[in-house]
């Protein structure tokens, strides 16, 4: 291994810099084969399928510039038929989370995403194959002709000739826009269904899609590489030859005190076996693990950009921003100065350099003489001096398109540039090499993932082949919500929401002595705006109870996609409080009296049972019992806790008197003022539907205290954010309200309303 650094000289520290890896844990290990026992079987919707056929059409169509060849081409046909694309593509892509979800495995939803992308490439290769059968059958149909055109057949004949020539570029550039369709929906439509039940490290990066290498039979063909990335060479003893270029970088990386990323650092549990180890990288052939490290492309710009910085620096001194701020960019640019001169030194010592320089500054020029040259060939011609007296003579011998002599004068000149270039620039050019180079590591990487994925899926589209997987329980389906089955499943469990108004009997007589009508009061501001929402998160009315609502939300089997019953239900209870809180602002300004709510929400396991009162239908269900106690309010805790500013809306005790608690009732002793219950057994349900991460403490947060957050999903396809506040039930003295000790039990209070970043945890 070369030494690029001094003995004189340390290192560069790079532990202290906020360096990510780049990570994709892409696996189907733990899903079943199909049918022949070797690929999974996959069937998608044959509706989908006909939508991605005419947008492909479209798209192939207008990438080879064919569209006075074909006379029902529209512009706007192709705008309309990707935006119907793009509709049923969230639908199938939802369905395959649906899946995931319901079985309780995130690896379902990457065999969907796979084996749309599988679908998506095959449909490309198929839209231009008859792309060329069109072609063809107009040339038969010229020759054919009565009416003989000569003229005619010579255009299509090299209308055709041009297709086969630019087959690459046009599969390549109708690909791309079909997987940026796909990125898009990745990201913007459905990242936050995602990140609401899968952890982060289950879902895919933002770029695993949008890779150019997926559309290329060769990643290093040299058009690819100088329109996509940057020229590489292609032999071995070439200094810019892609390993060459990987083997640098690590070896300057290896220098430092970066570890290989999974290697313990100094100072870590399992450190000190290592640190005898003179090379471990090398000694262990460990450089892969330096992957990570590199291919995460803002890694890269913390390293070495320091233009970036300095125009940081500069912002923050215009603005007059504080002087740690400024000594912190100060350093940061001096740091990222330093570190790219080491790799400038490096990239000049083995030669790679030139060649760096040579490939950027022939991308104005390359297309002059490319075909019939090859891009190296030119980028030759401007660094070797040798090689550059043989080509001329090439280019003499060679007549350009119109018949005349290839003039050298633009490669000339560019060899007069790359003279004159200073180092600023070479060091520019070095940047921006690192920065790509990195994104080309990084593509390279995801498409040997992706395609090892794509190669182990059948798309399934035989009717017989579907019926042997579906019977032998083998194929993964990924539909549309129409081409399921309509019909109403059973009920598996459902979720209680009970909303109690607090003082309703004080409330009902002053307002009666003012002879204002307490009826329409609670109409208004509390049952008639909760009965307009009742649809955004798939609950029902059970029945009225003068001051109090109940509600429930079921789950029915086999629809995955309805099963946050207890997320909803949360999300709901919060929305209660939303919109009676927004009412009492304007009866305050009337001199009215507010409402204030006790919340509880209760799940069950298991259907609610039904009584028949004529044509009256009941429910029976131990949860409506149970919801009924979670919204209480002990009066005695009411009026000694509601004056004290406190910091929560509920609090649980256990009566210290009671000896025996009954396990099968709920006996506590409630305070709940506009706060939400819920049941331990709901809490464990929700964080089965959702993911709920737990924050982290803060410095003066009572260790008694825990938050979780997480993202509720709505019926009309929103989001909304939940914390749930887990604290322990104390016993406490109903007589004398002193503490006299902690029990065992939890309880879950659902924060509405309320900032959890500055107040105090406890």
């Amino acid at each position: 291994m070369l030494n690029f650094f001094p003995f004189t000289a340390k290192p560069p520290r790079l532990k202290s810099l906020p360096l990510k890896p780049y990570l994709v844990d892409f696996s189907l290990d733990r899903l079943v084969f199909g049918v022949d026992n070797i690929h999974f079987d996959v069937y998608i919707s044959p509706r989908f399928c006909m939508a991605l056929q005419k947008a492909a059409s479209l798209i192939m169509i207008r990438q080879s510039r064919t569209e006075s060849y074909h006379n029902d081409y529209l512009r706007e046909s192709c705008e309309s038929e990707k935006e119907i694309l793009r509709r049923l593509c969230a639908d199938v892509m939802q369905d395959g989370i649906n899946r995931a979800k319901m079985e309780s495995e995130y690896q379902i939803d990457y065999l969907g995403q796979a084996a749309l992308a599988k679908l998506f490439l095959q449909e490309v290769k198929n839209q231009y194959r008859n792309l060329v059968d069109h072609f063809e059958k107009q040339v038969r149909a010229c020759q054919l002709s009565p009416k003989h055109a000569d003229v005619e057949e010579f255009k299509t004949k090299e209308k055709l000739a041009e297709i086969k020539l630019n087959q690459s570029r046009i599969i390549r550039l109708a690909g791309e826009e079909l997987f940026q369709l796909l990125t898009d929906i990745q990201n913007r439509s459905l990242r936050n269904m995602r990140e609401t039940h899968f952890q982060s490290a289950q879902i895919l990066p933002d770029n695993f899609f949008n890779n150019p290498v997926l559309h290329v039979n060769n990643p290093a063909d040299d058009f690819f590489l100088i329109e996509e990335y940057a020229l590489l060479g292609k032999r071995s003893r070439d200094p810019d030859n892609y390993e060459n270029v990987k083997s640098l970088i690590h070896d300057l990386l290896a220098k430092t005190d970066l570890c290989p990323y999974g290697m313990k650092q100094e100072g870590e549990p399992g450190a000190d076996e290592k640190k005898d180890m003179k090379d471990p990288p090398e000694s262990q052939n460990l450089s892969h693990l330096y992957d990570p490290w590199i291919m995460e492309t803002g890694n890269i710009e913390k390293l070495v950009d320091f233009l970036d910085s300095k125009e940081q620096f500069d912002k923050a001194r215009d603005t007059k921003a504080q002087g740690d701020r400024l000594r912190e960019l100060k350093a940061q640019t001096k740091n990222r100065r330093r570190l790219l001169k080491i790799f400038y030194r490096a990239f000049r010592k083995s030669g790679l350099l030139k060649q760096i320089v040579a490939a950027y500054e022939m991308k104005s020029i390359y297309g002059i003489y490319c075909p019939p040259l090859a891009p190296r060939q030119i980028r030759e011609f401007l660094v070797n001096f040798w090689s550059r007296r043989s080509m001329v003579r090439q280019l003499k011998r060679r007549k350009s398109s119109r018949g005349d002599a290839v003039s050298l004068a633009p490669l000339r000149q560019t060899v007069r540039r790359i003279r004159r270039t200073s180092a600023a620039e070479k060091k520019l050019h070095v940047i921006n090499f690192l920065i790509t180079f990195s994104r080309y590591h990084r593509d390279l990487s995801n498409a040997r993932i992706l395609n090892a994925a794509m190669e182990s899926i059948h798309l399934v589209t035989e009717e017989k082949t579907l019926q042997l997987s579906r019977g032998n329980r083998s194929v993964f389906e990924f539909l549309l919500p129409g081409e399921r089955g309509k019909e109403e499943e059973p009920v598996r469990n459902h979720v209680i929401i009970k909303a109690d108004i607090r003082g309703s009997i004080r409330i009902n007589h002053t307002m009666r002595a003012r002879g204002l009508n307490p009826a329409s009061h609670f109409s208004l501001n509390f049952f008639d705006p909760i009965s307009e929402v009742l649809c955004n998160y798939d609950a029902a009315k059970v029945f009225i109870e003068g001051d109090a609502i109940i509600l429930s939300i079921f789950e029915n089997e086999d629809t995955p996609e309805g099963w946050y019953s207890v997320a909803r239900a949360c999300g709901l209870a919060v929305r209660i409080l939303q919109i009676v809180q927004r009412y009492n602002v304007k009866n305050r300004e009337n001199n009215l009296p507010i409402l204030e709510l006790g919340i509880g929400i209760c799940y069950s396991s298991e259907p609610p049972a039904y009584l028949f009162d004529g044509n009256s239908k009941i429910m029976i269900s131990p949860a409506i019992n149970m919801a009924d106690r979670l919204s209480g309010c002990s009066k005695k805790l009411r009026m000694r806790i509601k004056n004290q500013n406190s910091p929560y809306n509920l609090y649980v005790f256990k009566d210290a008197q009671e000896e025996n608690e009954d396990v099968s009732d709920d006996y506590s002793l409630r305070y709940n003022v506009n706060g939400i219950e819920l049941s331990q057994e709901g809490f464990a349900k929700l964080a089965c539907e959702i993911n709920l991460k737990r924050e982290a403490q803060k410095a003066d947060q009572e260790e008694d205290y825990q938050f979780y957050t997480g993202k509720v999903p709505t019926v009309n396809g929103h989001y909304q954010q939940l914390a749930i506040r887990e604290a322990p039930v104390y016993e406490l003295n109903e007589d004398t309200f002193k503490i006299t000790g902690k029990t065992s039990r939890k309880y879950y209070e659902v924060c509405a309303g309320q900032d959890l970043s500055d107040r105090p945890y406890g």
